[in-house]
């Protein structure tokens, strides 16, 4: 009897914190997910509207512990422009949509991940595919449990279109051209 009620007390005591410390698959909850950039006439931005994410995470009693494994794929095709179709015409034909309709990224490594406050700051390395061409770029990413043990994780990414071999988009016989440089902003929350 009293290694019954031993046995009881301590499942009791060992279950919640079992459930607690979760290494395991992620689903996405939500996302928000932009391009902008710069042109000869105005500034613009782009929403993705299409985004998958699979990972591995570990979350204890005492918050974030690791980020096994990452990886986030966009639906080219998605990304579409407040300015209208032709704007997305143009953006397709940049990101080379029919050879290759996906942009990925796969998490390779987590530098750091350092407690601030109720927020995580979390150095990344990983590689990024645009229009087939895969290079490796760091990240700084802001993390943030959530109710619910969900986690939210935002941040913004300066990069060269040139760099992944793509030409800069022009309209009206190249009175209009874009710039070279664009950021990627994204916040999305993953949960079990």
């Amino acid at each position: 009897m009293k290694n019954k009620a031993s046995l009881i007390l301590t499942t009791a005591l060992v279950l919640p914190l079992l459930m607690w410390i979760t290494p395991g698959s992620q689903t996405l909850k939500s996302f928000k997910m932009s391009v902008s950039g710069t042109s000869t006439l105005h500034n613009w931005e782009s929403g993705v509207n299409k985004v998958s994410v699979k990972s591995d995470i570990t979350i204890n009693e005492a918050g974030l512990q690791a980020i096994n494994s990452m990886s986030v794929e966009v639906d080219a095709t998605s990304i579409k422009s407040t300015k209208g179709a032709m704007m997305d015409k143009k953006t397709w034909e940049a990101l080379k949509t029919t050879q290759f309709p996906k942009i990925t990224y796969q998490l390779t490594r987590i530098e750091s991940i350092t407690p601030n406050g109720a927020e995580y700051d979390i150095k990344a390395l990983g590689n990024l595919t645009i229009a087939g061409v895969k290079l490796p770029i760091d990240m700084n990413v802001k993390g943030k449990l959530l109710n619910g043990g969900n986690l939210s994780f935002k941040g913004d990414k300066k990069l060269k279109m040139s760099d992944f071999k793509m030409e800069a988009p022009t309209a009206l016989m190249g009175t209009i051209k874009t710039g070279n440089e664009i950021t990627v902003h994204f916040d999305i929350v993953l949960g079990e």
